[in-house]
């Protein structure tokens, strides 16, 4: 009877084990990728990136010059006129809604099935380049009839929408978590030794968590975060999410070791 006890106890420790160890980072995938508010928190501020900046006006500048649209005469005064203008277009509240709805466009191409492209429409932007520019020159330049544009294509991730639909219930993953622990201790016919597994399991938690945390670079498939234009983002929440899981890890961690040294001495103090 001791060794069904001890038996169901263990299972239920294993149980708690892999709930810990998911808890923590799924929740973190849920509050900043899977929900959109999060997404956006880390990605709005990265329109102020002279990077990003330049590859949205460097495409509404090529719009404003391309397709032959602009008469040769005046294309010599018109190139750095526009040019100057799309410089001090990334300050404006034109090209800050443009750059959160970019961002909202890409958070939902993610999680879309197959692979996508990632358009934005500058229509917004060209006008905001060529209303100051006419005031220098003679003429009214013709807007483009096609202002949209392509940054980059986003890979088909299959995990990603598997992974949306179970997040949600990340956060109940630490309670069901102790509530296992909790159920193996009142049930095992050996808790002494029961705590001590507990504790082991707890380090190993810990270490799943340390070891995601530091090797998530490694973990994400470089078609993700090594792309043009998708690649950078990606690895800003590859930083972020070590930053957040590495400590947590090592903390889980520790807190195991104290748990299996306190079953260890339990186990100890019984034998004499």
């Amino acid at each position: 009877m001791s060794t069904a006890r001890d038996l169901l106890a263990l299972l239920l420790l294993i149980a708690a084990t892999v709930l810990g160890a998911l808890w923590l980072p799924a929740t973190w995938f849920h509050d900043h990728v899977v929900e959109r508010e999060g997404f956006l928190a880390v990605t709005v501020p990265l329109a102020e990136d002279p990077a990003f900046q330049r590859t949205l006006s460097d495409s509404a500048v090529d719009k404003v010059l391309g397709e032959e649209r602009v008469p040769g005469w005046i294309q010599d005064r018109l190139t750095p006129l526009a040019e100057e203008q799309a410089e001090n277009l990334t300050g404006t509240d034109v090209y800050a809604t443009m750059w959160a709805a970019t961002m909202a466009e890409l958070h939902g191409a993610l999680f879309a099935p197959g692979a996508s492209d990632l358009e934005v429409d500058l229509s917004p932007a060209i006008e905001r380049i060529l209303t100051p520019v006419e005031e220098h020159l003679p003429v009214t330049i013709p807007r483009p009839e096609e202002t949209t544009v392509t940054l980059a294509t986003i890979p088909d991730v299959p995990l990603l929408p598997v992974l949306s639909s179970v997040t949600p219930w990340a956060q109940w993953a630490g309670p069901a978590a102790l509530v296992l622990l909790a159920a193996a201790l009142l049930i095992a016919a050996h808790r002494r030794t029961m705590t001590a597994l507990a504790g082991l399991g707890g380090i190993l938690a810990g270490s799943a968590v340390w070891w995601l945390g530091a090797q998530i670079r490694t973990v994400v498939p470089d078609a993700v975060d090594q792309t043009a234009f998708l690649g950078p983002i990606v690895q800003v929440f590859e930083g972020r999410f070590e930053t957040a899981m590495v400590p947590q890890g090592v903390i889980l961690l520790g807190a195991g070791a104290l748990v299996m040294s306190f079953g260890l001495v339990l186990i100890g103090l019984r034998r004499r």
